[in-house]
């Protein structure tokens, strides 16, 4: 059940992080960053769940799914930082969705 609504918040998550990378005005950017850290703050808090849960089942699958799901947050607020610089490349967006991706599959090996 908790995985399952883990997918949906990343699913929810990369929507406004995609949004937010093709908006042009700062102030909108800035509004959709902090509706993504806001998912992703509770992506956090259902990972440690997950880890609490399952960790002693299989520690090494869980430990590499909260480095996945670190690593992926991180992406996304280096995108962020860059784009509201204006020094943003586009495979960033192609890194950040592709870290995603391994989280999520980190997920269905838990």
């Amino acid at each position: 059940m908790l995985v399952n609504i883990m997918m949906f918040l990343w699913a929810l998550l990369i929507i406004p992080f995609l949004v937010g990378m093709y908006v042009k005005q700062d102030k909108t950017i800035i509004k959709i960053m902090l509706y993504t850290r806001i998912i992703y703050l509770i992506v956090l808090v259902g990972d440690i769940m997950l880890i609490l849960r399952n960790f002693k089942t299989n520690p090494v699958i869980d430990t590499l799914s909260f480095f996945a799901t670190v690593i992926a947050i991180s992406f996304i607020n280096i995108s962020y930082q860059r784009k509201i610089q204006g020094n943003f490349k586009p495979y960033l967006i192609w890194i950040t969705i592709i870290s995603i991706i391994i989280s999520i599959f980190c997920l269905f090996l838990i």
